[in-house]
């Protein structure tokens, strides 16, 4: 269990080393623009990502002291990120938290001993695959590539 978890790791630090300099490739007007009045901007994506990172970390430490199965609740992701009006942040200023987010996320994953990656948990949202901490945390990822495909594609 612990290589998967290495390897879940391994894809994190490669979007660590390479995500902030493929975003700076991009203009600004394109990384503010939206495709739709419903559809997020790519500023507001990674924004997202960085909603995701904060509402992961908590789950990810929680799952470690509270009796299980611990629930992973869900979060309105969409007010999270109409609310702090990503579009309007610094980019360089939204880079640099995301970034740290995810340093500090692969710290935890690293500090996690190996029979925590078992422990139960139950999703309040049916489509997460959150049924141990280890799925929660390769979810993270996988999630995470979902939308830096739609960045980068």
């Amino acid at each position: 269990m612990i290589e998967k978890l290495k390897t879940v790791i391994d894809r994190l630090q490669a979007h660590i080393d390479s995500i902030p300099q493929e975003f700076l490739k991009y203009p600004e007007g394109e990384l503010n623009r939206k495709f739709a009045p419903e559809k997020w901007s790519k500023k507001e994506i990674l924004g997202h990502l960085i909603d995701s990172a904060v509402n992961n970390h908590m789950r990810f430490i929680k799952a470690q002291y509270l009796p299980s199965p611990v629930l992973i609740d869900s979060y309105a992701q969409n007010d999270w990120v109409k609310i702090q009006n990503y579009n309007e942040i610094e980019t360089s200023e939204l880079i640099k938290l995301w970034k740290v987010f995810n340093v500090h996320i692969i710290n935890i994953m690293n500090n996690t001993p190996e029979e925590n990656l078992n422990i139960e948990l139950k999703a309040e949202d049916p489509f997460e695959n959150t049924d141990t901490l280890f799925l929660l945390m390769k979810d993270y990822v996988d999630h995470m590539d979902h939308h830096l495909n739609k960045i980068f594609n």
